[in-house]
């Protein structure tokens, strides 16, 4: 009797689709995020860029937990007092950041900011509220997670120059090498096609992350900095999705 009926069930439960019914299934995505910083990011960087992905598996009950990472890069670096130390005095006195290499040639290095950042998010769909015509799939959502964040200054000088203190293992006293754990929160949309085709979210989100110094001296400021740091930022965070599911769920 027990098997008469799952053999009945089973067949009505595979035939349910993602146009009518909530499902679940793991969605992986290409992510990239834009943010402004805040807190002492703010003394060193300017906009912040993340390119990533996601892995993120959602229930039946529009719950999701995801994972996220991605490279940092950005191109504007406001560090007070970066390589002054190292300047000749009569470039100095100039307001001049530029360095003479061994063959006597000048020569003005490029800032640009580098690093990555991993996350772990409890999202859940509120499909309550979606746009009218769309699936129970789709909707607002909200995001509360953790993780970490590394960033550092990439010192880029043309290859034809050298300059010993800027070569190799001396970097590290210069690239102000920076990470720590925080908190991410985020609220936005997530849209699943019931073709399957066209599959997005996009986000309002911040994050605070409580970081330090992860070398143990600075050569251009001759001292240790040992001090923690408060590095915050606030953006926009867009990707696009694949739905992984059965195919019976469409049909």
């Amino acid at each position: 009797m027990r098997w008469t009926i799952l053999s009945t069930l089973l067949p009505l439960w595979a035939q349910q689709s993602i146009r009518d019914s909530v499902i679940q299934f793991f969605m992986p995505s290409v992510v990239y995020g834009g943010y402004a910083p805040g807190g002492d990011l703010k003394q060193r960087f300017g906009w912040s860029s993340v390119l990533g992905g996601e892995l993120a598996f959602k229930t039946r009950q529009n719950l999701y937990l995801a994972l996220q990472g991605g490279g940092l890069v950005g191109d504007k670096v406001r560090e007070p007092g970066l390589l002054q130390g190292l300047l000749l005095p009569s470039l100095a006195s100039a307001g001049i950041l530029a360095f003479v290499d061994e063959n006597g040639k000048f020569f003005t290095p490029n800032f640009r900011q580098r690093g990555w950042t991993a996350n772990l998010r409890l999202g859940w769909i509120l499909s309550r509220w979606r746009i009218p015509g769309q699936n129970p799939n789709c909707g607002p959502f909200i995001e509360v997670g953790g993780g970490y964040l590394s960033h550092r200054i990439l010192i880029d000088k043309a290859r034809s120059e050298r300059l010993p203190l800027l070569e190799g293992e001396y970097l590290k006293g210069f690239d102000r090498l920076t990470a720590g754990w925080g908190l991410t929160e985020a609220i936005g949309y997530r849209f699943f096609s019931n073709r399957g085709l066209i599959n997005f979210f996009i986000a309002v989100e911040g994050g605070q992350y409580f970081t330090r110094s992860l070398r143990r001296y600075v050569y251009d400021r001759a001292e240790r900095d040992e001090r923690k740091r408060k590095d915050f930022w606030a953006g926009l965070r867009v990707g696009w999705s694949l739905p992984l599911y059965e195919k019976a769920s469409v049909e």
